[in-house]
């Protein structure tokens, strides 16, 4: 490999490191104004009256809109499944008249600076019946709470159910029963660059939009559907990059649909950027609190398999109603056992809707069954790696998602085996019996052993990617796709795959920034752990098809079989002779030649054959789902007279199938540590118990791990298992490096202290009061 493997520079980081112009924050269109939505104090109201006249008259106002003024068609906002999905409740509106969370958008103005918008929303008067509100999930299911929408009996969107072979029976043949409760929290997935978006309406219901965030295609297909317009009518422009995203930006928010509206009703574009306090009341990782029933073996050989999950979905549905199914996913196919059975709830509350983030739903899972692996592993006094070893799925074995297929590269037990020798986890001592005084150190593992590497088995999920490469007749290469680049340097790993294929130098590649979903073929969107899998196939098939036409007009000109020749750095030639051989460049210019050439010897005819731009195009879907596995391995030190946790070291273990950029890796290791550790220690949004108001609505209030709170020491190990049908042998990465801290954090911290913790975050009251302190 000349390109793969190897840790090049990512073509934007001097545009990002000089001011990152191509962030959509920064975007501007002549004339623009500004909008700004005035939102509820109240969690659940109806209003009764609404009045803008004031707003109207306010010098700078030149539009207003209300529930009044906005179509009132159901959607689900969740980019990556079809409108008409069955799988999703189709339970938002623009604006509605009900108000279901404190912080729901009840009335919108664009002015001609956001000052005189944020002036405009005081003057407008909204009087409101105050509704009874319901915050807890198992509350909201009781007979007698507030119904928060229509045809959702007990509150409950979605209920998902799961179950092989005969659970009762899998228990009965138990030796030993253990039984747990965890619960996990809401929290924010922090991207720096927050919401926002322009809109300007073209005429004949027509719109372009320029938006951060993570799916071009989906986000024309929700607008258009809530606009009731058809998706030709709206043209989504791909930015060049985003400022994070992390799963947070997979759907549509308030502000597009309103920011189009305000356009079409003002003649003028408008531009809406979220507060960062907007931002956290708008998207956060579900809560869900799961109870574990699993019956084993004296071996440790799981026999029965039972859990129970309640995710709390906010005002509406949206994503967690598919959080919850990817939850149970997770769970379901972490390990092996002939009796499962698990049971999901998806439930409205009136907190603020959640959404995705890194993970989806996985985090939540392994967090229980690892915590409880770990306390079947220490009460049996069983070895943690051969426990895991001995449940885990094999290579070659069934693919637990989706039928027909097998498992064609999992180097699981490498993975754990390479992890456990570096954190030294058969040194370490038992549990309580590392440290003096009041410090206590301790290691502890987890393992995620089963995920994936985009949706491929997932009922109502896009999966299918497209690409355009074309040569450029100085040896350059351009590359157009959808997929959208949101920090973690999905266009650098796209790039190095195209210039593998092609042949040519990293330097000879760019990334078109000027797509948009009129421009490139469909591709789903960032997430799932999908673009160096599912995208990076595209990529390479529509590089393969340039390469193919470069080959016949460069046989052409060589008087050579296209089947002879390669593709060096740049160079075609002929396989074994070196020497007889052209630039990619002068293979390029003579496609796009005249047929007929003036030389010195007078006009000279080419071949029509020959003749034409050098491009492929590629439009399809993955042929697998192939896992990655993951193994996290941490050394914590705990304060017992404080409660304060302190991450020092962590060894990641992970199969990923090749690696295409190691630096890239790392990165994603290191920042998905850095969430994790913030998801086990300290992350939560919190709410006032009576109004529902977000407390924690700015970096000040929710707190994050540092640079202060990071361990000095993180050791990257990627183990290449070469997955037969990935581009290069590559599968997944990046979800997997964000599950597997909190486990492995909870259980180094009982390995400390002898304490076991089931409720994240663990913060330093949880574990003084697990030791008995408070």
């Amino acid at each position: 490999m000349s390109v793969i493997g190897k840790s090049v520079a990512r073509p934007d980081a001097l545009d990002k490191v000089t001011g990152g112009k191509a962030y959509p924050v920064n975007f501007q269109l002549p004339g623009m104004l500004h909008g700004k939505l005035l939102r509820s104090p109240y969690p659940h109201a109806k209003i009764l009256s609404i009045d803008t006249s004031a707003a109207e008259q306010l010098p700078g106002v030149k539009a207003v809109l209300t529930h009044h003024d906005v179509p009132q068609r159901k959607f689900t906002s969740v980019y990556f499944v079809p409108t008409d999905t069955k799988s999703l409740p189709q339970d938002l509106l623009i604006m509605s008249d009900h108000v279901r969370f404190a912080g729901q958008p009840v009335a919108a103005v664009a002015a001609t600076s956001a000052e005189i918008a944020e002036q405009a929303l005081e003057l407008i008067e909204v009087d409101y019946e105050d509704l009874p509100a319901v915050f807890d999930p198992e509350e909201a299911m009781q007979a007698g709470a507030p119904q928060l929408h229509d045809g959702a009996e007990n509150n409950i969107a979605v209920a998902p159910v799961m179950e092989f072979g005969d659970i009762e029976a899998g228990f009965a043949g138990a030796d030993h029963i253990f039984e747990g409760t965890y619960t996990t929290q809401r929290a924010h997935t922090c991207y720096l660059e927050p919401r926002v978006c322009v809109a300007e309406y073209n005429g004949n219901d027509g719109y372009t939009i320029n938006s951060s965030m993570q799916h071009l295609f989906g986000l024309r297909e929700k607008l258009a559907f809530a606009l009731e317009i058809p998706e030709s009518n709206v043209r989504v422009i791909k930015p060049p990059y985003i400022g994070g995203g992390f799963g947070g930006k997979l759907d549509m928010s308030y502000i597009e649909p309103v920011a189009a509206l305000l356009s079409r009703k003002s003649g003028r574009p408008v531009r809406m950027e979220h507060t960062r306090y907007e931002d956290f009341i708008t998207t956060t990782r579900n809560p869900i609190k799961v109870y574990l029933k699993t019956g084993v073996k004296k071996d440790g050989t799981f026999t029965a398999r039972y859990a129970s999950s309640i995710l709390d979905a906010g005002a509406h549905a949206t994503h967690g109603a598919e959080v919850i199914n990817v939850h149970g996913f997770a769970w379901l196919s972490s390990y092996h056992c002939e009796n499962m059975k698990w049971e999901g709830k998806s439930v409205y509350t009136n907190n603020m809707i959640g959404g995705g983030y890194r993970g989806y739903g996985a985090p939540q899972a392994c967090f229980a069954f690892e915590s409880q692996n770990d306390e079947i592993c220490e009460t049996l006094g069983l070895d943690p790696i051969e426990f895991r070893k001995k449940n885990a799925r094999q290579l070659g074995s069934a693919h637990p998602l989706v039928p027909g297929l097998t498992i064609d590269s999992y180097a699981m037990e490498e993975v754990l085996d390479r992890g456990a020798e570096a954190i030294g986890l058969a040194q370490r001592h038992p549990p309580g019996a590392n440290g003096d005084g009041t410090t206590k150190r301790g290691i502890g593992m987890a393992l995620f052993p089963f995920w994936v590497s985009g949706c491929v088995g997932f009922p109502d999920i896009y999966e299918h990617s497209g690409a355009i490469v074309k040569l450029n007749v100085d040896g350059t290469a351009d590359v157009a796709t959808a997929s959208v680049d949101i920090g973690s340097g999905q266009i650098t790993t796209l790039l190095q795959i195209a210039a593998e294929e092609l042949g040519l130098p990293m330097a000879a590649m760019r990334m078109v920034d000027t797509s948009d979903t009129t421009t490139v073929p469909f591709d789903a969107p960032t997430h799932a752990s999908r673009i160096t899998y599912g995208s990076g196939l595209a990529i390479k098939a529509a590089a393969g098809e340039a390469k193919k036409r470069l080959l016949d007009v460069a046989g052409t000109m060589l008087e050579a079989s296209p089947e002879d020749l390669e593709v060096v750095d740049g160079i075609v030639r002929v396989k074994g002779s070196p020497d007889t051989a052209l630039t990619v460049a002068d293979v390029a210019s003579r496609a796009e030649s005249p047929f007929i050439q003036f030389t010195d010897q007078g006009p000279a005819p080419t071949t029509l054959a020959e003749k034409g731009t050098i491009i492929g195009l590629s439009s399809m879907a993955p042929p697998s789902n192939p896992s990655p596995i993951a193994a996290g391995f941490v050394e914590v030190e705990v304060d017992t007279e404080t409660g304060e946790v302190k991450v020092d070291r962590v060894v990641y273990s992970h199969d990923l199938g090749r690696v295409i950029n190691p630096k890239g890796a790392e990165g994603q290791v290191e920042g998905g540590f850095q969430q994790g550790i913030g998801y086990a220690l300290m992350e939560e949004i919190q709410f006032d118990p009576d109004s529902g108001t977000c407390l924690t609505g700015c970096f000040l209030d929710y707190k994050i791990p540092t640079a202060v709170e990071m361990p000095t020491q993180i050791e990257s190990i990627f183990v290449e298992s070469n997955e037969p049908t990935g581009p290069f042998g590559a599968k997944s990465m990046s979800e997997a490096c964000v599950v597997v801290p909190a486990p492995a954090i909870a259980n180094a911290i009982y390995n400390a202290t002898g304490a076991r913790l089931k409720d994240l975050p663990i913060t330093p009251e949880r574990v003084l009061a697990a030791l008995g302190e408070l």
